[in-house]
């Protein structure tokens, strides 16, 4: 059985990284644009950690 501090630490840990991802992907865009490289592939990082916080 997994402890629930362990649990709560793992979603604060990964909520601090989505944050995190969020703003890079939001500077990523402003600077060069939604479709660039950059942000595209940093907007699918965030969507693999949101894809880890939904389940």
């Amino acid at each position: 059985m997994t402890n629930p501090i362990q649990v709560s630490k793992y979603q604060y840990d990964l909520d601090k990284h989505i944050q995190v991802k969020k703003k890079e992907m939001i500077e990523l865009g402003s600077r060069y644009g939604l479709t660039d490289r950059r942000t595209v592939k940093c907007s699918q990082q965030l969507d693999h950690l949101l894809n880890r916080l939904a389940n």
